[in-house]
């Protein structure tokens, strides 16, 4: 498989859906465990983006100052 699946294909994929059932998981309670762990994700994602973003700044902000200090 080239990508992942969405939420929505998760909840509704078939062979999912049986491991759900053998395991006792009823849907609503995956779909919201499911659903938890998208939010999770997307935070996460954010703030490596954010870390990532603020450190390219200061590397710019740095070497701006040592050409500065150079000329």
């Amino acid at each position: 498989m080239d990508t992942d699946l969405t939420l929505s294909e998760v909840l509704v994929d078939p062979l999912i859906a049986q491991v759900r059932k053998a395991d006792h998981v009823g849907y609503a309670a995956f779909a919201q465990l499911m659903e938890s762990a998208a939010r999770i994700h997307t935070r996460q994602l954010l703030e490596h983006l954010n870390e990532e973003r603020a450190d390219a700044f200061y590397r710019r902000v740095a070497a701006i100052s040592e050409q500065s200090e150079l000329s």
